[in-house]
Order: C-alpha cells, then structure tokens, then sequence
C-alpha cells in the first residue's frame, strides 16, 4: 500500500520517501506554528493583502 501511495519499486525507495515525507510534514508544521504564532495582522488585513497578489 505505502509503496502504491508513494510510487516506489523497492522497499528501501519505499522507506526513504515516506522519511522525506516526513521531514517535510515536520518543516510545514514549523512553518505553520511559527506565522501562526506571530502578530500577522497585517495578513488578515483585504486592504494590505490586496497588494500581495
């Protein structure tokens, strides 16, 4: 199953991509807590944000 998910032909592909997946769960979480965490008005703001896009 995890090497159909991961698109994977041997066991040892199998495992090192389900540990990058990992280390990249764990970096997007970091990321998320850390703007998460901060005074980010400014990004709630339509009239700040507007110039961004």
């Amino acid at each position: 199953m995890a090497q159909e998910e991961l698109g994977t032909g041997t066991m040892k592909e199998t495992v090192h991509a389900a540990l990058t997946e990992v280390a990249e769960r764990a970096r997007r979480r970091e990321a998320f807590e850390y703007w998460t965490s901060r005074d980010n008005t400014d990004l709630l703001d339509p009239e700040i944000m507007k110039h961004a896009w």
